[in-house]
């Protein structure tokens, strides 16, 4: 490489590595700061950050029967899907894993609930990865999108029914803001 006059100079070359460097940097570090800035933002307007979780847990119920009911021979509709959910449950779980659960276990003081919410994620990983390793034409493949949503299912009911009321009863305006913001953070760095 010449160090001369044209496009390929040292100095071109470096500054064009730096902006390569500086973009990906911020790609990966300003979508989650902003996404913290807004979830903030909008529990500060009244926004209920456990309506959120309520709403993912929707679009995942809504996904999976949407997996009960693609034909068999739809597979690649089936792993589209799974793919969505997988995403979705990714997402949402890091959210839930990160902020909300430590909140239920050193605020509410629910020891033995956080455990079992924690340990009820870990069967979802593991269900769908036999979802992803099964062959999307198999029969089996529904039974495990039956059991995946059971348990999402009653996953679901604990925490809108018993975790999120005690922790909105627990959590003051500023809590609930810091709340909203961690949990779009992580969301964003799934997403």
């Amino acid at each position: 490489m010449a160090t001369g006059s044209g496009w390929f100079t040292a100095r071109n070359v470096t500054a064009f590595t730096g902006g390569v460097v500086a973009a990906l940097i911020a790609s990966r570090v300003l979508p989650p700061l902003m996404a913290q800035a807004v979830g903030s933002a909008r529990a500060g307007a009244g926004h209920d950050p456990f309506d959120t979780l309520a709403q993912d847990h929707r679009a995942i119920l809504s996904l999976l029967e949407a997996m009960q009911r693609s034909p068999g021979n739809a597979t690649l509709h089936r792993t589209q899907l799974l793919f969505r959910l997988k995403r979705r449950l990714a997402a949402h779980a890091l959210a839930e894993e990160d902020v909300v659960y430590p909140l239920l276990h050193d605020r509410a003081h629910e020891v033995e609930d956080t455990r079992h919410l924690y340990a009820e994620h870990a069967d979802m990983k593991m269900l769908l990865f036999a979802l992803e390793t099964t062959p999307k034409d198999d029969p089996r493949w529904l039974e495990l999108v039956g059991r995946l949503k059971g348990l999402i299912e009653g996953h679901v009911r604990q925490e809108e029914e018993v975790d999120f009321p005690r922790l909105r009863a627990l959590l003051g305006q500023r809590d609930t803001m810091l709340l909203s913001g961690s949990m779009s953070r992580e969301k964003a760095l799934i997403l």
